[in-house]
């Protein structure tokens, strides 16, 4: 009987299930209600899940110096994207294990964990779900085996094409995936063999390596360089003549690494000689795969009107002239709201006292994914909302760490379709924004007819 296979992707620093009373993010709540277990009504052979931290989390049980490694590693895959593309092969291995004929694959994701379901999306469409291992052969669906093949999936094909800079080798990616199904055993007559069945995504930020994050490690590189310089002058005297040897090798090292993380090339690829698949992708990825597949079955998206972080930019997704037409009394193919709150207003690991916001996205999200054919199963005892669109709004750009980063309201394209929520709390006469009670009047909204005549009674 064909089942669900549900990966859910989380944001940066995400990771529920950890404490008894903690900040959960809105995808841990949709896992925790749709996983199986002990604690659980749903039946593991209607429906599977994977959960996948985000990006910075760290384990439990590290000890001091375990924890500052740790750190350092996070501090590394934000600002090169090495963790993106560590959780999209996580995701897609997991799907790989679970996977059978028939079988429907629902994808769900928030801020970069969005980033990442999109992207694994993507993966799914060009490579479909490998049955072959390298020797041609079943493949053994032990975790070595599986994260092996996931790994050429996602690194030689998908990122052949990183960055909007790349898009002129986007038909040797087609080329390649073309090779992956039929080594791998995923073609279906030139297509994937599989495809996402919904992908639902909270807010998808578009920026994976940060500049800031990069210019923390080539700071801590200069500051690593200094010290083993001046620790061998002392050592062994002439410090100019050991500082410039360690200076040197650092340069290597660091142009090495950049090389071996962003060089990309294909071998005995038909119709491309090896010199014309050569390049370097771009230092910065950045989220450029904004088309939705037309095979995907159905997707939702929640964005946040009052994000106002300039690092925090709204990712588009699909064109509305390419929108498929499911037919009268079908679920709609594509739906894309906005509601009211910033960035975790929408996707959630506020404390539960102030997550009235979240909430309502949270519940929309659900509930198109179980209205769907053979929708989402969910044990209702494990996922009690309680929406209010004049609960509480939060403002990061005043707290501690954002308050001097470079601000840019959203700008909502005219004609956006807004959540009734926006129009309940905007009607209100006071609620709380962030430490006051006020009118709610969004800068991102005042160009907006729908809203006009609000804003000039204000």
């Amino acid at each position: 009987m064909p089942k669900n296979i549900i990966v859910f992707s989380d944001g940066t620093g995400q990771r529920g299930g950890i404490l008894f009373d903690e900040c959960r993010s809105n995808i841990y709540k949709l896992y925790r209600a749709t996983r199986c277990g002990p604690d659980s009504c749903v039946n593991p052979a209607e429906q599977l899940t994977y959960y996948d931290p985000g990006i910075g989390t760290e384990p439990g049980g590290l000890g001091l110096m375990g924890r500052l490694w740790r750190k350092v590693q996070n501090v590394v895959s934000q600002a090169t994207g090495l963790g993106i593309t560590t959780n999209i092969i996580d995701c897609y291995a997991a799907i790989i294990r679970m996977w059978e004929p028939g079988d429907r694959i629902y994808l769900f994701g928030f801020s970069r964990g969005a980033y990442t379901a999109r992207c694994v999306g993507a993966v799914v469409a060009m490579c479909g779900v490998p049955r072959l291992g390298k020797d041609g052969k079943l493949l053994k669906l032990d975790p070595g085996s599986v994260r092996a093949v996931a790994q050429i999936a996602v690194k030689k094909v998908y990122q052949h094409v990183s960055s909007p800079k790349d898009s002129a080798y986007l038909d040797q990616r087609r080329a390649l995936a073309k090779w992956f199904r039929e080594k791998f055993g995923s073609d279906a007559d030139g297509k994937s063999n599989a495809y996402p069945y919904f992908i639902g995504v909270f807010d998808t930020v578009a920026s994976v390596a940060t500049l800031s994050g990069l210019l923390m490690v080539f700071g801590g590189i200069a500051v690593v360089v200094a010290f083993l310089g001046a620790t061998l002058g002392v050592l062994f005297g002439h410090f100019l003549f050991w500082t410039g040897i360690t200076a040197l090798a650092a340069v290597v090292a660091t142009l090495g690494l950049l090389a071996f993380m962003n060089v990309r090339y294909a071998v005995g690829l038909p119709g491309y000689p090896f010199w014309k698949t050569f390049h370097f992708t771009a230092l910065r990825l950045r989220f450029y795969d904004q088309e939705l597949n037309p095979n995907v079955g159905y997707a939702r998206h929640a964005i946040a009107i009052d994000e106002n972080r300039d690092s925090f930019p709204r990712v588009p997704w699909g064109d509305p002239k390419d929108w498929r037409d499911t037919g009268p009394g079908n679920p709609r193919w594509f739906k894309q709201l906005w509601f009211p709150g910033n960035h975790s207003d929408i996707g959630g690991s506020y404390p539960e006292n102030e997550s009235r916001l979240s909430d309502i996205a949270l519940q929309w999200m659900a509930e198109e994914a179980q209205a769907l054919p053979d929708g989402l199963k969910f044990d209702t005892a494990l996922l009690r909302l309680n929406p209010d669109p004049l609960g509480p709004l939060h403002d990061e750009t005043r707290s501690s760490v954002f308050r001097f980063a470079k601000k840019r309201p959203r700008a909502p394209v005219p004609g956006s379709s807004m959540h009734p929520s926006v129009l309940a709390r905007m009607k209100a006469e006071r609620v709380l924004q962030y430490d006051e009670y006020a009118a709610y009047r969004p800068e991102a909204l005042r160009n907006q007819p729908d809203f006009a005549e609000l804003y000039k009674a204000k």
